[in-house]
């Protein structure tokens, strides 16, 4: 099923890049719209998310530095969100909302082998992630289940893919990119009793891969 849709997906952008011209200008800044990651598990976005936030709107920037057929590729992202966790069968679990933020830098390089067809090219980023988290709960039949938790988790990782470039402007294009993405990190959790005051420390390591695309805005100068 993931080979289809990733084949179905990839000849439609290139239909669409079928009248494509090739790129002339050096520089390229823009926005990363929208980021996809349909078969992504429940954790491939968070650390421990309660939700399975598959789509990101507006999650970052993009700058590139073309030479030839060659370019240099960077940005930086940065997401937050908020959210209640729901137990539809647990009436003795505590409430409350966990805000999480990430942070992504990355640097890479793109290639395109065609002279003729520059709008098509393969590339490979390399990026450092950052998330933290902070967890408020409260209630439980007691009401005495008062505990705030806190994530911080590190990693590194690689995504490696193709995309294309639909000029509908002399200086703006639309960007769609498909991708492989491959995450390892390291993450730390502090869980702490309010009414007691008491706290402990847990380690774990998150190795995360799955599929993806975005869709960026470009503008070229």
């Amino acid at each position: 099923m993931k080979n289809i849709f990733l084949t179905a997906l990839l000849a439609t952008l290139l239909a669409g890049a079928a009248q494509a011209q090739n790129q002339p200008h050096k520089f390229e800044v823009g926005v990363e719209v929208l980021n996809y990651s349909p078969f992504a598990k429940s954790d491939y976005n968070y650390y421990k998310s309660r939700s399975n936030n598959k789509a990101h709107w507006l999650p970052g920037v993009v700058f590139r530095y073309n030479l030839n057929r060659f370019g240099l590729r960077s940005g930086v992202g940065y997401t937050t969100e908020t959210e209640k966790p729901y137990y539809s069968s647990c009436a003795n679990c505590p409430v409350g909302e966990t805000t999480g933020k990430e942070l992504q830098t990355k640097l890479g390089g793109q290639y395109a082998h065609f002279q003729n067809a520059q709008w098509l090219y393969v590339f490979s980023d390399f990026y450092y992630r950052r998330y933290t988290s902070e967890d408020n709960f409260t209630g439980g039949l007691c009401g005495c289940l008062n505990t705030d938790l806190g994530v911080k988790s590190n990693g590194v990782g690689n995504s490696t893919g193709i995309g294309i470039k639909v000029h509908t402007f002399k200086h703006f294009y639309l960007n769609p990119e498909v991708y492989y993405g491959v995450l390892r990190a390291q993450n730390q959790q502090t869980s702490t009793d309010r009414n007691s005051g008491a706290s402990y420390q847990s380690t774990s390591r998150t190795s995360l891969h799955a599929p993806a695309l975005r869709l960026n805005a470009i503008f070229a100068f």
